[in-house]
């Protein structure tokens, strides 16, 4: 039986995040999975997904080239193509992965793990121990009740990656994330689509001006929206069912060690470690916000605190959203509605992209910035909806994250032109 100081049943971004760090702090580390390295997020959903957007823009475009003095004729889609470099594309990415393992010296057992106790694990029949243990193990998606399925017509995100063709209509179950993502790849194509939401707009865990102006972007698509709907019996070609997530905690003898699970199948931490004391947690699988990005942070965070460092805590209230449909929508901190509930004062920054001379340069000045901050200058919130929103809050996130007010923003030059820069003319109006 190998021994090891730490062992990470999982390699999804939490699981390898910390056995790389593990591993640079002189641990002998080893990591369990039964799928590819990389986890939902690298091989089903953040990656892969991203490559499909990218044909969705490309689609757009050519849809859109008079409007550049472009005539583009006979335009034909090879759907399989599409998917296959959404696969090849999350390959590339693993080989990477597989060569960090080999890198940073951490073994990698390939099989599904399984506890005997605090100590030890198996796999497939074979045995490891170690003296600590991280559970990594992520998410899956919660299945809808309501419905048959068991029908062929059902798929999860997933499920998309072993499509054979477009669909003529679809229906998507659930407006959150995922659900205009693939809503806005699907109708990109020509596909007529369906999005069907319990709760009374899409993306209902954003700011509600960002949520109507999505909405409103999404009908000129041609995109049908019902709200306030619990889906039961659809008749559609296809139906991809994106209702949110759940720890994936079950079949690892989790319950026969006694680890603390909670609603959702979550598992119970506190700073990452469970009740059981040489056995710490990372990721989907405790619970939200089920983000890689914060749980790579989480399992760097866990490996220094193993190895007996101590890492700055994690700020859960400076987490960045990204959603990447067309337009882009991107967030930090509270909503308008959370600041008016909770009767915090605040200043209001607004401005729209059809005023930022690079967004009407090229076309794409569809969308706004909102920031909301305190007395004192202090970021509470930012919300922003339009081409490259994705990657404009990280400038924000830094000055969130670090306390700083936006005096630190003002006092920089922002090169012109750029979308960026509408982040610095926008905050021009609390000055």
């Amino acid at each position: 039986m190998n021994n090891y100081d730490i062992i990470v049943l999982g390699g999804g971004p939490g699981g390898y995040s910390a056995a790389f760090r593990a591993a640079e702090l002189g641990k002998k580390v080893a990591i369990v999975d039964d799928n590819d390295l990389g986890g939902v997020c690298l091989n089903w959903g953040c990656i892969p997904t991203k490559s499909l957007l990218k044909n969705a823009e490309v689609m757009d475009l050519i849809n859109a080239s008079n409007d550049y003095g472009i005539s583009v004729k006979d335009v034909e889609i090879d759907f399989q193509f599409i998917i296959d470099r959404s696969i090849k594309a999350r390959q590339r990415l693993s080989k990477g992965i597989h060569y960090l393992v080999r890198k940073n010296n951490v073994d990698f057992y390939p099989g599904f793990g399984k506890f005997i106790d605090n100590k030890s694990i198996e796999i497939d029949g074979a045995q490891i121990s170690a003296q600590n243990f991280i559970i990594a193990t992520g998410s899956k998606p919660k299945m809808l009740e309501n419905i048959n399925t068991n029908s062929e017509k059902i798929m999860y995100s997933k499920d998309v990656f072993t499509m054979k063709k477009l669909p003529k209509s679809i229906t998507i179950i659930g407006g959150g994330a995922i659900g205009v993502e693939f809503a806005y790849f699907f109708s990109s194509f020509g596909t007529n689509v369906t999005i069907v939401e319990a709760e009374d707009r899409l993306l209902p865990n954003e700011d509600k001006e960002v949520s109507a102006w999505l909405e409103k972007a999404f009908k000129k698509r041609k995109i049908n929206i019902i709200t306030n709907t619990i889906a039961k019996d659809i008749d559609d070609e296809k139906i991809i069912v994106s209702i949110g997530v759940e720890g994936n905690s079950s079949g690892f003898g989790l319950e026969n060690l006694g680890i603390k699970i909670e609603n959702n199948n979550h598992i119970v931490v506190d700073d990452g470690r469970t009740n059981i004391d040489n056995i710490y947690a990372v990721g989907d699988v405790i619970g939200p916000p089920w983000l890689a990005h914060v749980a790579t942070a989480e399992g760097i965070y866990v490996a220094e605190l193993m190895c007996g460092l101590t890492p700055s805590k994690i700020g859960y209230n400076n987490i960045p959203n990204c959603t990447y449909c067309k337009p882009e929508v991107a967030s930090i901190g509270l909503s308008e509605e959370n600041l008016n509930e909770q009767s915090i004062t605040f200043k209001k920054a607004h401005s729209f992209f059809n005023s930022n001379g690079k967004a009407v340069a090229v076309s794409a000045s569809d969308g706004f910035i909102k920031i909301l901050v305190d007395e004192s200058n202090h970021i509470l919130g930012a919300h922003i909806i339009g081409s490259n929103a994705t990657e404009m809050i990280s400038e924000l996130s830094v000055v969130k994250s670090n306390n700083l007010s936006i005096d630190s923003i003002l006092s920089s030059v922002h090169p012109h032109p750029t979308f960026s820069e509408a982040i610095f003319e926008t905050l021009l109006q609390l000055k």
